[in-house]
């Protein structure tokens, strides 16, 4: 499928199959993880798969956001490598590593949905309460979960009519 294609029918799935997820399909989705820029290719994103019974009980017990996917893919970044700006240097400060997480999550979740994979980008969460239970580390920031399956055949897709592109685009 095309890109652009891609992005048109990729959807937010909210209930998935029973079938796992085979490893070669989540280890491309990791792949095009790993393949993503990143500011100053500094890496930061870590990432930790959700997928034994005993781990996706955990998430389930702190959030409804998994939707019973066989995988969800914590997606964090670590504060000491992540990319900054200073207010020595630009004027302000900024930490890329939320950025940098988000930018890889896109591109593993544009890699699943062209495996045939669903997808659900999810952040309703408290971050320190799934933090704490899975034990990372101090300099682990909890971005997102990127929850990862086969869609069941009742999902629908959600995406309204998206806006014209004059309405979210203006030149300078």
């Amino acid at each position: 499928m095309d890109f652009l294609n891609l992005c048109k029918e990729r959807y937010s799935v909210r209930q998935y199959d029973s079938r796992p997820v085979e490893n070669d399909k989540l280890m491309m989705v990791l792949e095009a993880g790993r393949l993503a820029p990143t500011a100053c290719n500094y890496q930061p994103q870590r990432i930790f798969v959700i997928q034994s019974e005993e781990a996706r009980a955990k998430l389930a017990a702190l959030t409804r956001m998994s939707y019973g996917a066989p995988v969800s893919l914590l997606v964090c970044y670590d504060r000491n490598e992540s990319g900054k700006n200073t207010p020595k240097t630009f004027g302000e400060d900024y930490d890329g590593g939320e950025m940098d997480a988000c930018i890889v999550g896109t591109q593993m979740m544009n890699m699943a949905t062209e495996l045939g994979l669903g997808t659900l980008w999810a952040r309703g969460f408290n971050a320190q309460q799934i933090h704490d239970a899975f034990g990372l580390p101090e300099n682990i920031v909890v971005s997102f979960l990127l929850d990862i399956g086969y869609p069941a055949s009742i999902n629908v897709n959600r995406h309204t009519p998206r806006k014209e592109l004059s309405a979210t685009v203006t030149e300078l």
